[in-house]
């Protein structure tokens, strides 16, 4: 249990910390994605100098619009990460390989696992003061039944055999680690993230929402929240997040029967009413694994994703709303907002 002269000390060098942050340049990975340029937008807004990296070939002609510079860097070019934190004194970091198909699990692990560790000795070469990595909630662990975890909870993904989820739990670990040998390194776990801008196989569910494909729900649930509301706990992690500690940034804890209903709701059409009963589970698993030893599985409909079917990740973001003041906004306002540029899209 965390003392009161603990508290107190980090409370009182929160102003020291905000302030120094104005005229820190912050280096943000992953800039281009979801998360990261909403990130990027809310540093801008603050007046905070910010150094976008992206991935090389990956041009983002609107970062540079945000007034910001822009870095090309892979998370597997070390040199390539010690020239992007030159001159930096703070990172965020958001990039990620987010694929949940087999076929990406080599290049998964080089970027989320050894891409992490490389850009923290990278970070800890160039005398960075503040380091926010960017986990997920799928790290803390998860359930078979709706039960929220908190930051306390043992991680017990490993027996669902999804690459993505393992090597961001392993890249969680190496942040850890660094912090616990002295590197000021602060750990975040974001929910699943909607918002405005959203794009990639969300965006593709909403789409199929709208157009009435969807029509199996399967069992489980997640934490849903609003990318603009983890891009701010982010920056409160950076600016007064305690160094070795790690904050749920989750959302509404919603199984994906009531999720799809009320994005359904939100976009004005019929929500999918057929449920995959749990005892499909296996058979589906079993078939997927197959067509993906024989090279035929595709996205969405992958070994990986199926072994997600029937977990819960709720989470409990008391921590985080205590100590970064973390704000959550009402459900429907968050699914109206993600399903508004489908209907502009749409028209």
């Amino acid at each position: 249990m965390e003392s009161t002269k603990q508290v107190g000390e980090e409370s009182r060098a929160g102003p020291r910390i905000r302030a120094k942050l104005r005229v820190m340049t912050v280096l943000v990975t992953g800039a281009g994605g979801f998360l990261g340029s909403h990130a990027v937008a809310q540093l801008r807004a603050r007046g905070i100098p910010v150094r976008a990296m992206v991935r090389p070939g990956h041009s983002r002609p609107w970062l540079a619009e945000q007034g910001v510079e822009v870095v090309q860097a892979d998370l597997r070019d070390e040199r390539g990460l010690r020239n992007a934190c030159r001159g930096a004194r703070a990172l965020l970091h958001c990039a990620a390989h987010k694929g949940l198909w087999s076929r990406g699990n080599r290049e998964q692990r080089q970027v989320n696992v050894e891409g992490t560790a490389a850009l923290l000795r990278a970070a800890h070469d160039r005398g960075l003061e503040r380091i926010v990595h960017v986990s997920t909630t799928a790290a803390v662990g998860g359930t078979r039944e709706p039960e929220p975890l908190d930051e306390h909870a043992s991680w017990n993904l490993h027996s669902a055999h999804v690459s993505y989820v393992t090597t961001k739990h392993e890249a969680e670990e190496r942040a850890l680690c660094a912090a616990w040998a002295g590197m000021p390194v602060v750990v975040v776990n974001p929910g699943a993230l909607l918002g405005p801008r959203l794009f990639g196989p969300s965006a593709s569910t909403l789409a199929r929402l709208r157009s009435g494909e969807v029509r199996w729900v399967p069992p489980g649930g997640t934490s849903v929240c609003d990318v603009e509301d983890v891009a701010s706990g982010c920056l409160a992690a950076l600016e007064r997040g305690r160094i070795g500690e790690r904050y749920i940034l989750g959302g509404h804890n919603l199984s994906w029967a009531e999720l799809y209903g009320g994005l359904a709701r939100s976009l004005g059409v019929a929500p999918p009413r057929a449920r995959i009963p749990t005892l499909a589970l296996g058979p589906l698993r079993f078939a997927a694994s197959a067509l993906d030893l024989a090279g035929l599985a595709r996205p969405p409909w992958t070994p990986e994703v199926f072994r997600t079917w029937g977990w819960y990740t709720f989470a409990d973001s008391s921590k985080a709303i205590r100590e970064l003041g973390y704000a959550i906004r009402p459900q429907a306002e968050m699914l109206a907002r993600a399903c508004a540029e489908t209907d502009a899209a749409a028209q």
